[in-house]
């Protein structure tokens, strides 16, 4: 079957799963912008999460890799970003089946200086570097329960980056 190519994510092709900040383009609305003799600076208008979040580290391997499982929060959001390379994330539409289905799953390429916030219950993998294993950050609230790793119904799908040539 094809391999899902990733793309760069934005606030419109991410849109069906949460939200986008782009602190380092200086022009995103979301964003509130100061500066002064010699730095600048953005944070976000409201809080990254709806909820008191923990902050967390992972370092995820690197593209491409077959997406075999996926997990989901019913009841956190959750927000990546990294720490100093692009990291990528496969995704699946948050819905009330009992597994991801690979048929649905896209991947999005997070540059440094972007957040995404995924809403409730979106399938997600583990993020992975971009070219390499690369560490990156995530919010959401923690003790709320385990977060369970459910097989990809129809079998794994391959994630590869755009510039990738295909297996």
């Amino acid at each position: 079957m094809t391999p899902v190519v990733t793309r760069p994510v934005t606030a419109e092709n991410f849109a069906r799963y949460g939200r986008v900040y782009d602190l380092a383009g200086h022009a995103d609305p979301g964003v509130i912008w100061t500066k002064g003799d010699g730095w600048n600076d953005g944070f976000t208008r409201t809080p990254l999460i709806d909820g008191s979040g923990h902050l967390g580290m992972t370092r995820g391997g690197s593209a491409p890799w077959p997406c075999t499982a996926m997990e989901r929060h019913p009841q956190t959001e959750e927000a990546l970003f990294c720490a100093a390379e692009p990291i990528v994330l496969a995704v699946a539409p948050a819905s009330e089946s009992d597994a991801p289905h690979r048929d649905e799953i896209e991947a999005f390429v997070i540059a440094p200086g972007q957040v995404v916030v995924m809403h409730r219950n979106v399938w997600h993998d583990a993020c992975r570097g971009a070219t390499r294993s690369t560490p990156y950050y995530w919010m959401a609230l923690c003790g709320l329960g385990e977060s369970r790793w459910i097989p990809v119904m129809g079998g794994p799908r391959q994630i590869q980056m755009h510039d990738e040539p295909a297996a």
